[in-house]
């Protein structure tokens, strides 16, 4: 089983998660719900990063398999980002 986690919080974000598929799914799900709750409250989302975990879940072991790191509003170009 696999859940997301939020790094910074450790707030739990979904859990019961069949596989790592289901995992990036959920962080998709996401990533929708909370630009679409920016865009009702009338705020930009050029400024909102999130980091979280992808953890692996078996018995009593939770173990991080992966990171994600969630920038809504990318194509805000009031903030664009800095040249590499």
């Amino acid at each position: 089983m696999f859940q997301v986690r939020d790094t910074i919080t450790r707030r739990l974000l979904a859990q019961g998660l069949a596989d790592y598929a289901a995992a990036e799914a959920a962080l998709d799900l996401l990533d929708d719900e909370l630009e679409r709750d920016l865009a009702a409250n009338g705020e930009g989302a050029g400024r909102v990063r999130l980091r979280l975990d992808v953890e692996q879940v078996t018995g009593d072991t939770i173990r991080t398999v992966g990171h994600h790191v969630l920038i809504l509003g990318v194509d805000d170009q009031t903030w664009p980002l800095p040249a590499l």
